[in-house]
């Protein structure tokens, strides 16, 4: 699998591929860590310290079979707090992909990274920054037609600002934010527009069931 093409701005980092398929069904976007890799309580950004959440494997590699477009994005806010580099992120993307490709997916359509640590970012989740630029970017993405996957409040508010579809997973964090969405009233309609799966590899079999 070749190396992704890393095109860099002041605000945010994307790993861009061009992939050679079909027209997609929609758009599903995907976070990062608790979503596609078990999130270990710190940041994760050594390759040593990579391990997939259980099926997401071969869930992204099952959502481009069935045709789907795929962009993943990320906070990656320790960068700004200088914990880790921009250098460290991309080793452990290039390992990703690596796994990705020997598993059946030798590409996505995207990959875009905030290292922003501050909420108020306009491209740090909830903000939609970065899914407003890969809109731009990416041909045929419109995330109001898709759905966007994650384990954070953070990750949902940005699918709703974006029109996508919230689909919230017991994975990572995602529990914790369950609780959250049952317990606070003002997370109510949030709630009511959120889809639970237990992992990614759920939510891509119901996929795969209305198709």
């Amino acid at each position: 699998m070749s190396n992704p093409k890393i095109v860099w701005s002041d605000d945010v980092n994307i790993d861009f591929y061009k992939p050679d398929y079909i027209a997609p069904k929609c758009v599903v976007g995907l976070d990062r860590d608790g979503v596609i890799n078990k999130d270990i309580g710190d940041y994760v950004y050594k390759v040593a310290d990579w391990e997939f959440e259980d099926g997401s494997l071969d869930a992204i590699v099952n959502l481009r079979k069935l045709g789907h477009k795929i962009v993943i994005i990320t906070n990656q806010g320790g960068i700004e707090k200088g914990i880790y580099s921009q250098e460290d992120v991309e080793k452990v993307h290039t390992h990703m992909f690596e796994k990705l490709g020997e598993a059946g997916c030798p590409s996505i359509d995207g990959l875009y990274y905030s290292a922003s640590s501050s909420k108020k970012d306009m491209f740090a989740k909830p903000n939609t920054g970065m899914f407003k630029r890969c809109e731009k970017e990416v041909t045929h993405v419109k995330f109001n037609k898709g759905y966007f996957v994650g384990d954070k409040i953070s990750d949902l508010k940005a699918a709703i600002k974006m029109g996508a579809r919230p689909i919230l997973v017991r994975t990572g964090y995602g529990k914790e934010t369950e609780e959250l969405l049952n317990k606070r009233f003002t997370y109510k309609q949030l709630r009511k527009a959120t889809k639970v799966f237990d992992n990614l590899e759920a939510f891509v079999s119901s996929l795969n069931d209305n198709s």
